[in-house]
């Protein structure tokens, strides 16, 4: 609903730049018509109309703003109230007070009262611009005093000049009538000027955009402290050695380490190598593998183990990494090129150890060009079971990863390898527990049918006391996990996507046949309303010693590292330029998320679960929601916190990867933690 609400505001303000451009148009005739007795009368119908009109789609505005205030909150409306409101509401005032009294005089207009009619019409038509120019291109999601008085300095500043302007032309005007010609090249170079302006904009704009060749991924000169006390941002390289992160000499991530000696109780080793595979409908994938096959080797842990992963990169000119997406590693093991390590090149290699210390259902990918690298194949399940239990002890347990491939006739998408029909012989009775992750970027829509179930995890942590569904899909967005269980019964179980199109499903039978019947629609399964409460270190009664805000936009167009198009931004600003979330270890975060785009946006947070508090303003009412992707989606707000406990420095992004490669990343940062590495062209290092 909320991107409809969008949708019609910026036709409005189109409408309304639009009325007022061609009013301001009107009005200048006026002034021709009067200085030579033309026509005076028609000019001056025809702009009191257009005044009408304008102030018509501005009450509209305003109507279709305080509708959006009522039903998603401030934060949906904050800069449109406190920075566009005030650019159209002081020329719309000056129109009813200055020029519509005037043109509402019958017979001739005497040259007196043009600037008075001209130039509060024209301001309106400049303030209309910027508005337009504010929501698609600059939007000030969180504005502040500079923000706010800086667009205002602007429209004050033009109207001055057109008041300058006019003055000077009504005289000329009144003694030398322009003729035609002089009129036409005078419009021209208006024109010239107005495209040399723009043109000039644009080509600065792309240039300004470029990222540099070397750079630290957090941006140390824009700290958001979230309202607790402030500190001294650490510089970006090495500047100590083994101190705490708490300790007043910084700390390097490299000192952030798993356990650097003892014998690891499993052991893995991972070789990144390109290779073509085929999918089940015979379609060729040209694939980037570990090991040789997509997805990945599963990794089967046990909850305590110490773990010891080898990445080998055999042939990936782009270099590569791995990420424990959902496992909250030391900071030096995140996998993240240019933040915790440099990419492992071809023919090096780079050793991860860490302490399991959690169970559930985890992923590995690279973060090395992740939007590029994820896509052509470089992931994997990592599962952690409870302490000491075997994979075996489980009737059927199944890994389904959802994934899009590029095949040389098109965008496939796929259960792992499978974009047909897949059949699975389970006798009835038997315990099935299905992982479903979701390796893809857009959302993913699942359906059981055939069956009741139990969503008995999400993102690798237990619901507490799930009860049956029956008919409800679950959507899934990029890099988030849900474990769904059920009981074998008599007649086929189908798994499917309903996403459009010809779908990937999965039939459970005894016999692995059978209809495949698909539930294509059903209500959607809300997590927050599930389950049983239970206790959790968060409440409402919960103090923060930190709070922070993240808005999450898009721009109609803009430019990012020298190209142009529509982008996804946090706060307004796309990366390196998002303020980065600064925190001392030990405190408590709260964090408000606002999606007022138009796109679903899975925010993952490294190295953290955040627990969910509230969802559009209401407590959740079912199991504790602890979380490492939450999908917000249009229109929605959700209150999340976390404690913390694991200090080094972490991205936050949103894992639509496409939107993290245009700018949708930030930053957490502990006090004092700093990082030796860089990102750029000169680095090798290409993260997002």
């Amino acid at each position: 609903m909320a991107e409809a609400f969008f949708g019609i505001e910026f036709i409005l303000l189109t409408a309304f730049l639009f009325i007022w451009g061609l009013t301001g148009f009107t009005a200048n005739n006026l002034k021709y018509a009067v200085c030579r007795n033309g026509r005076a009368d028609v000019w001056r119908r025809l702009t009191r109309i257009g005044v009408w009109l304008g102030e018509m789609v501005l009450f509209l505005w305003f109507a279709v703003m305080t509708l959006m205030l009522y039903v998603f909150g401030w934060l949906f409306v904050i800069d449109r109230f406190v920075v566009v409101a005030p650019l159209l509401a002081l020329p719309a005032l000056a129109v009813m007070v200055l020029s519509a009294p005037e043109l509402k005089k019958g017979g001739a207009v005497a040259p007196e009262p043009l600037l008075p009619i001209l130039v509060p019409i024209q301001t309106m038509a400049v303030g209309a611009g910027l508005a337009l120019y504010l929501v698609a291109i600059d939007i000030p999601a969180i504005p502040d005093i500079k923000e706010s008085t800086s667009y205002l300095a602007i429209l004050l500043g033009c109207a001055g000049l057109l008041w300058l302007y006019h003055k000077r032309r009504v005289a000329i005007v009144r003694f030398r009538q322009p003729g035609f010609v002089a009129g036409s090249l005078r419009a021209a170079a208006w024109a010239a000027v107005l495209f040399a302006v723009v043109s000039g904009w644009c080509v600065w704009s792309l240039k300004a955009s470029r990222l540099p060749e070397t750079m630290h991924m957090v941006n140390g000169h824009s700290a958001d402290f979230g309202g607790g006390p402030e500190f001294s941002v650490a510089p970006m390289h090495h500047g100590g050695h083994h101190q705490p992160a708490s300790a007043n000499a910084p700390v390097s991530v490299t000192d952030l380490t798993g356990p650097k000696t003892g014998e690891p109780d499993k052991r893995f080793t991972l070789y990144a190598e390109k290779k073509t595979v085929t999918l089940a409908s015979g379609k060729t994938v040209e694939a980037w593998t570990f090991n040789g096959q997509v997805p990945g080797p599963q990794l089967v842990v046990n909850e305590g183990d110490l773990v010891e992963v080898e990445l080998v990169n055999r042939n990936i000119e782009q270099g590569v990494t791995i990420h424990w997406h959902g496992v909250d590693v030391p900071n030096a093991e995140d996998g993240v090129a240019g933040m915790t390590q440099n990419a492992v090149m071809p023919g090096e290699t780079h050793t991860y150890r860490f302490v399991v210390e959690e169970t559930g259902s985890h992923w590995y990918h690279s973060h090395q060009v992740s939007s590029v690298q994820v896509k052509k194949g470089l992931f994997g399940s990592f599962l952690i079971l409870p302490e000491h239990e075997k994979p075996e002890e489980r009737s059927l347990d199944m890994t389904v990863f959802a994934h899009d491939w590029e095949t040389a006739e098109g965008a496939v998408t796929a259960f792992d390898l499978s974009d047909t029909f897949q059949g699975k012989a389970v006798q009835p009775g038997t315990k099935v527990r299905l992982r479903l992750m979701n390796s893809g970027s857009d959302t993913k829509t699942f359906s059981l049918n055939g069956t009741s179930f139990r969503v008995a995890a999400i993102d690798g942590t237990d619901i507490h006391e799930p009860g049956e569904l029956t008919g409800q899909v679950l959507k899934i967005g990029g890099g988030g996990r849900y474990d769904v269980t059920f009981t074998m019964p008599e007649t086929p179980v189908t798994l499917a996507l309903v996403n459009g199109g010809f779908n990937p499903r999965i039939v459970f039978s005894k016999d692995g046949l059978g209809p495949a019947d698909v539930l294509h629609e059903g209500p959607v399964f809300d997590p927050t309303e599930y389950g049983t409460p239970a206790p959790s270190p968060f409440g409402a009664s919960s103090a923060f010693d930190r709070k922070f805000t993240m808005i999450l936009d898009q721009t109609y167009f803009g430019f990012y590292n020298g190209k142009s198009g529509q982008l996804w931004t946090i706060n307004g600003e796309v990366f390196p330029n998002v303020p980065t979330f600064m925190v001392r270890e030990g405190d408590a975060v709260k964090t408000t998320i606002v999606n007022r785009s138009f796109a679903d946006h899975p925010i993952h947070l490294h190295g953290h679960h955040v627990h969910v508090l509230s969802k559009n303003g209401k407590p959740i009412g079912g199991s504790p929601l602890v979380l490492d992707t939450l999908l917000v989606q249009p229109g929605e707000t959700y209150e999340v916190a976390f404690q913390a406990d694991n200090p080094g420095l972490w991205m936050d992004h949103c894992h639509n990867l496409e939107h993290a490669a245009i700018g949708m990343s930030m930053h957490l940062a502990y006090q004092n933690v700093t990082t030796p590495f860089t990102i750029g062209g000169e680095s090798g290092n290409h993260p997002e």
